[in-house]
């Protein structure tokens, strides 16, 4: 059994011993059926919230509105979630009101795909309703109950089955693939946020071509920021080689390679990026652009290291080529890195001149900088005041 499992185990069985219920559920037990990496595990429980924290000396309030408690136990956290029904949605995402429940079907039933409506219990029995595991085996997304009203409860569930597809190499079953195709405007009620989380994981899978392909029949582009209207760009973003090695800014620096908008800022901003991820990309764009190869040791200098190394990992998702262990030898030969490593200082421009501080000095500091770089002086304080045509003392 797989360890992550083993380790969670007593919160299981102090739960079960305290006369509860309790499974791993969803994504863990999944991936454990898939044979895939599995980075930590949900609980469920029909122990209420208050009585999960009878029973653990030290829990955490962290979703207890919707029964979610976590526990801490074996130094690890872990959300141990009870088991609960939900009102009608009404804004396509949460539920109007929540009600705590000690039947384990009924809690899978609100589950968005059968995939994920699998629980397994401390013996490591499955318990499965509603065929999930055949559902596996058939490699088919299939939604849990009818479609329509998974997509309908939550839109976003429309994007994570895209999203599975990519990541499974999975197929949507028939009924759930109309569904989609049908209510995709519901896309349109669920918050950028969310969304963009979705996509990274979409580009990273393995069937993006696939995943691509049906988010295109269904026009879930025109429901994502600044992509209405981008399907032959789309297509040639996901023919790039994406698989697993790829940096969340490299797809964001792809995405705006292959769409091109008028202005890079606003495009990213819509999709609520962290303003370091923009700026990183605004800086490289014009680099990538062009399929930069051939780096001067000024480009490389006022680059910096994240930034041509960045360049260079969209060439090789882009053509399969990287010179990044030239470009690193390039760089360290360089004789500084930054202004902070000249010899002098505008002070010392200030005593050697006598002049009083203005707009030449930053001019003169520019200059030095770049006769540095390109190797025209030395970086040393006489030879640098030889250059400028200042005596040496």
């Amino acid at each position: 059994m797989n360890d992550v499992f083993k380790k969670a185990l007593p919160v299981l069985q102090k739960l079960t011993a305290a006369g509860f219920e309790a499974y791993f559920v969803g994504g863990s037990v999944r991936d454990y059926l898939l044979n895939r990496t599995i980075s930590d595990v949900d609980i469920a429980t029909s122990a209420f919230p208050e009585e999960v924290k009878m029973i653990f000396p030290a829990t955490y309030d962290t979703g207890i509105a919707h029964g979610t408690v976590t526990v801490r136990e074996n130094k690890e956290n872990y959300e141990v979630t009870t088991f609960r029904t939900e009102g009608a949605y009404e804004d396509y995402r949460r539920p109007s009101e929540v009600t705590f429940i000690r039947s384990l079907e009924e809690d899978l039933l609100r589950r968005d795909f059968t995939m994920n409506a699998i629980a397994m219990d401390e013996n490591f029995e499955l318990h499965d309703p509603f065929s999930g595991q055949i559902s596996i085996q058939k490699k088919e997304i299939k939604a849990v109950g009818k479609a329509f009203e998974r997509f309908h409860e939550d839109a976003l569930r429309m994007m994570r089955a895209v999203r599975f597809l990519s990541q499974l190499d999975f197929y949507l079953e028939e009924e759930t693939a109309t569904a989609l195709q049908k209510h995709i405007d519901l896309l349109k009620h669920t918050s950028v946020e969310r969304i963009t989380v979705e996509w990274v994981k979409m580009i990273k899978g393995p069937a993006l071509k696939r995943a691509m392909e049906l988010l295109l029949k269904v026009e879930m582009e025109s429901f994502l920021p600044g992509l209405k209207g981008e399907k032959v760009a789309l297509e040639q973003f996901a023919s790039w080689d994406w698989e697993n090695r790829t940096t969340e800014v490299a797809i964001w620096l792809g995405l705006a390679i292959a769409v091109k908008p008028s202005n890079i800022t606003t495009f990213l901003k819509a999709w609520k990026l962290p303003n370091k991820t923009v700026q990183l990309v605004n800086k490289t764009y014009s680099y990538a652009l062009t399929n930069k190869q051939d780096w001067s040791k000024e480009e490389l200098y006022h680059a910096g290291i994240t930034a041509f190394s960045l360049v260079d990992e969209i060439n090789s998702i882009r053509f399969g080529e990287s010179q990044l262990e030239l470009l690193h030898k390039a760089y360290q030969a360089l004789p500084i890195h930054s202004k902070k490593e000249l010899a002098i200082t505008g002070a010392d421009i200030l005593n050697w001149s006598g002049k009083q501080a203005g707009p030449w000095m930053k001019e003169t500091l520019d200059k030095i900088e770049q006769a540095v770089i390109l190797k025209e002086i030395n970086n040393e304080k006489n030879a640098i005041k030889r250059w400028l045509g200042y005596h040496e003392e």
